[in-house]
Formats: C-alpha cells, structure tokens, sequence
C-alpha cells in the first residue's frame, strides 16, 4: 500500500509528484534543493543551500514519523565537483551525531543545462 507524505516544512511541490511517498517499511523522497516552503533560494554559497536541502529532507522524513538516522542513501547532484568540499561539510554537520551514515552518491551535472 502507497501512502503520500506531505508537509508544509517542505517546499510544496510544483509538479506530479509527491514530497514523498511511503511503500511499506520505505520511504521514497523527491529530490530537495535549496528552497524554503516560499520556494526562494535560501543561502549564498554550496554549504549553505545543502544545509537546505537537507532540512527539506528532514522535514519529509519527520512527516512520516521517521528521523536523520534512518536515512539509508542520499544522492548528491552537484552543479560542479568544486563545491563538493562545501556540499561535505554540510554533510558532516548536519550527520554528526548519527551513528550509520547513509550511503551516498555525488553526481556533478555541470552540462546537463547547457544546451
């Protein structure tokens, strides 16, 4: 059975989706960016705009009555693999005090805009 997580600590989403969507003992969430729940931009550099994204993430986690630690993967797009070093300390703020630290994936896209 598929239950749609929604939450307004979140940006609402602007398209067909859900925010996330629990499938039995999982919880899949739509990629989070930089946006607060009035869709600006929040933050001026890569750390802070993770920072974000991941209080997005928390966010969708909560409304569906789990936490951080449950997180299992995360995968990262980058726009450009010098901010990785930003993206990481984010990461490791944000992580921690969590004891298993999700499994990741970083992606740069850095052309996948440009036309």
């Amino acid at each position: 059975m598929l239950k749609e997580i929604q939450t307004d600590r979140a940006p609402s989403p602007r398209g067909f989706y859900s925010q996330g969507v629990q499938a039995g003992p999982f919880l899949f969430i739509a990629g989070q960016g930089p946006l607060d729940t009035t869709r600006h931009v929040v933050g001026y550099n890569a750390c802070q705009q993770a920072r974000q994204a991941l209080r997005n993430i928390q966010a969708v986690l909560e409304a569906a009555g789990g936490k951080i630690s449950d997180l299992v993967q995360i995968t990262v797009y980058v726009s450009d693999i010098e901010y990785w070093s930003e993206v990481n300390t984010a990461f490791g703020e944000f992580f921690a005090d969590v004891a298993v630290k999700p499994a990741r994936a970083v992606l740069p896209v850095k052309d996948m805009f440009n036309g």
